[in-house]
């Protein structure tokens, strides 16, 4: 029989399995600008901002990309890297985002000035580059 696990010095129980959460689970974004500056240095040259919609459902993808677009814009022109992924998980492999992302640019001219396939290193089909009308 194995030992029974002591319980730590603040008397809270011990983690069993399966009761862990993660360390982002509860993270609170204490970055400073000078911190976020310098995380955007260490990004690739020339690579824009990503907006990240992938694994998520269609509404919830589309109300993310209409506000961060809208903040991106706000701050000027510029581009923004929108990754959507390839749709290889969804029903039947066909991609959902991908299609839905696009028409919703075209939808929208008064802040998306143009959009293209990301290259191949940024993500090839599974992300487009989205060039934004200054706000």
């Amino acid at each position: 029989m194995a030992p029974r696990r002591k319980r730590r010095e603040d008397d809270r129980p011990a983690l069993q399995r399966g009761l862990r959460r993660s360390i982002r689970h509860q993270a609170v974004d204490t970055t400073d600008d000078d911190e976020r500056d310098a995380a955007d240095a260490r990004r690739e040259p020339g690579r824009p901002p990503e907006i990240l919609l992938r694994k998520l459902k269609l509404a919830e993808a589309l109300e993310r990309l209409e506000f961060q677009l809208r903040a991106h814009a706000a701050r000027g022109p510029g581009e923004v890297l929108v990754v959507h992924g390839k749709g290889q998980h969804s029903p039947g492999g066909v991609p959902v985002l991908g299609p839905e992302v696009r028409r919703w640019c075209d939808a929208h001219p008064s802040l998306v000035d143009s959009w293209s396939e990301a290259p191949l290193r940024w993500g090839g089909s599974g992300a487009i580059v989205v060039r934004l009308r200054a706000q």
